[in-house]
Formats: structure tokens, C-alpha cells, sequence
């Protein structure tokens, strides 16, 4: 169900906000955007939301992002989107993208968003890959996340890149693809996805499913906001295991309807008048 009290307008024609740069923990600089809140808001000055987008994608997360960030800013809240690590215009490689380089990358962009706004908590909006990164951040950084907003959350990474692999047999992968890792450093999960050793190791052992319990933050999880590949299943044994205020929402008709969707449930939630008990859509 739509929230009728929230209205999401796309962003206007010069208004993309102002580009800024993020340090990482270790020395790469990330290209984003900082879109300020609207003084003439009102209200609280310090919210802050930070957008962290899915493998393959950019800061705009197809759209959804950039539209969420305005429609925020609209109401009060300053919000920070930018490129991952060999994504987009940032630096690094996708090869050595790992899950607990994206934890550092989530500590680095609050605390820069904390400075620039004197927010106590910050928001976050994640989607894919980082969703389930963001989930164990939020569970064990909850003094640090006053919302949380998960689009097709990818939480078992195992399952996802070794169980439903054909190039993995028994948990060892196959020599051919082997000998690719060791060649080249790398392997192709999809055309937008490039995966390195350290994120093929660390997905046997990080398991965000196990901490979903330990989240304090209300906590909205959107399934169906984009082209991904997570089951909605997957979304709903997530939503179960959350034991606080929390939401699963599914959208579901063409792309940019699902897209429209997604941005209306996020905004809601994050400003206040879209939360509920715990709450699992048909």
C-alpha cells in the first residue's frame, strides 16, 4: 500500500545537488552527491541519510535514488549518494571490493555526513549487494542509524554467489575458473559485477541473517524496486527475523511504476509517516 500522505516529485532540471568526495578508510576517493535540505523545510536540521547503491549500479540507483534524495531534501533531510569503489567515477576496483571494505565505506560516509550536519544518527538507504551490508552495520552500529531502508536486500551471500554459481562445486571452485581467479585476479559474476578473492572468501563466513535480530533502527525492506535477482523469499525470512519496528513492502508493476513506488515507501518511512508496528504486505 501507498502512504497517501507522502508525494514524490522527480528532481528538477538543475537541481542534482552539489558533488563532494568521500576519503575511505583506506586512502580511495569516492565521487558523490550531496544533496543539502531545504531551508525552507523547517523543522529538524540535523537528518541525514546515506544512500549506498547495488553492484553494478551507481549513486543514482537507476533513478530511485536521486528522486528519494530530492524528495527528502524537500523535507529536511541532507542526503549523501555516491559511487562505490570501482563503480561509476570512484576509484578502486570491483575486484577488491569486499564486504567488510563496504562496512568501512558506510562508517566513512556517516561520519562525513555527522560533520557536515551535526546529525546524532543518519538514515540508511541501501539496496542489493550493500543491503545486507547494511543491515549488519545497523546491528552492530545502532547507537549510529536512526532509519533503516533495505531495496531488494541481498543477505545471503553464500547462497547468492557460491550455492547458485555453476563454477562452485561442494564450496571449491571448478579448475577452469580457478586458474581465471588466479590469472587474472578476478571472475565475471554478471556483465556488471566483477569479484575478487576476498569477497569470494568472505561470503562463506559473513552472514548478516544472523544479526537481523540485533537491529534497534525501524527498518523498511522493499522487494522489487529493481532488476535484481533476490528472491522475494529471501526478502521475507529477512523481514521474520527482524524483531523491532519494521515493514517488508513488495512493489510490483513496470519498472518506473515500481520505481515510483519504492521512492514513495522509502520517503515515508524515512520522514516518519510510513512506519508502523511490524507490517508484511501481501
Amino acid at each position: 500500500m501507498e502512504d497517501p500522505t507522502v508525494r514524490v516529485e522527480p528532481p528538477r532540471i538543475g537541481s542534482s545537488g552539489s558533488r563532494t568526495h568521500l576519503r575511505t578508510h583506506d586512502g580511495l576517493w569516492l565521487s558523490g552527491t550531496l544533496t543539502p535540505a531545504d531551508p525552507a523545510a523547517g523543522g529538524e536540521a540535523t537528518r541525514a541519510a546515506l544512500f549506498l547503491h547495488a553492484e553494478g549500479a551507481t549513486r543514482e540507483q537507476g533513478g530511485l535514488y536521486t528522486t528519494v534524495a530530492h524528495a527528502l531534501a524537500r523535507g529536511g533531510v541532507t542526503g549523501l549518494r555516491f559511487d562505490l569503489p570501482g563503480h561509476g567515477v570512484s576509484e578502486g576496483r570491483q575486484a577488491e571490493l569486499s564486504l567488510s571494505g563496504l562496512l568501512n565505506v558506510i562508517s566513512a560516509g556517516s561520519r562525513l555526513l555527522r560533520e557536515r550536519t551535526g546529525a546524532e544518527q543518519v538514515d540508511l538507504v541501501a539496496a542489493g549487494l550493500t543491503g545486507g551490508v547494511a543491515a549488519g552495520y545497523a546491528a552492530r552500529r545502532g547507537d549510529e542509524v536512526r532509519r533503516l531502508v533495505l531495496c531488494d536486500p541481498l543477505i545471503d551471500y553464500k547462497e547468492h554467489f557460491v550455492d547458485g554459481s555453476t563454477a562452485w562445486h561442494d564450496g571449491y571452485l571448478d579448475e577452469v575458473t580457478g586458474r581465471e581467479l588466479v590469472a587474472d585476479g578476478r571472475v565475471r559474476y554478471s556483465p556488471g559485477l566483477l569479484l575478487g578473492r576476498a569477497m569470494l572468501n568472505e561470503v562463506f563466513w559473513l552472514q548478516p541473517r544472523g544479526v537481523l535480530g540485533a537491529i534497534t533502527a525501524p527498518t523498511l525492506i522493499v522487494h522489487g524496486s529493481g532488476a535484481s535477482t533476490v528472491p522475494l523469499r529471501s526478502s521475507r525470512t529477512a523481514a521474520d527475523a527482524l524483531t523491532g519496528e519494521s515493514r517488508l513492502q513488495q512493489v510490483t508493476g513496470s519498472p518506473r511504476s515500481r520505481r515510483a513506488a519504492a521512492a514513495t515507501a522509502a520517503v515515508g518511512w524515512l520522514l516518519g509517516s510510513g512506519a508502523g508496528r511490524r507490517t508484511v504486505d501481501p
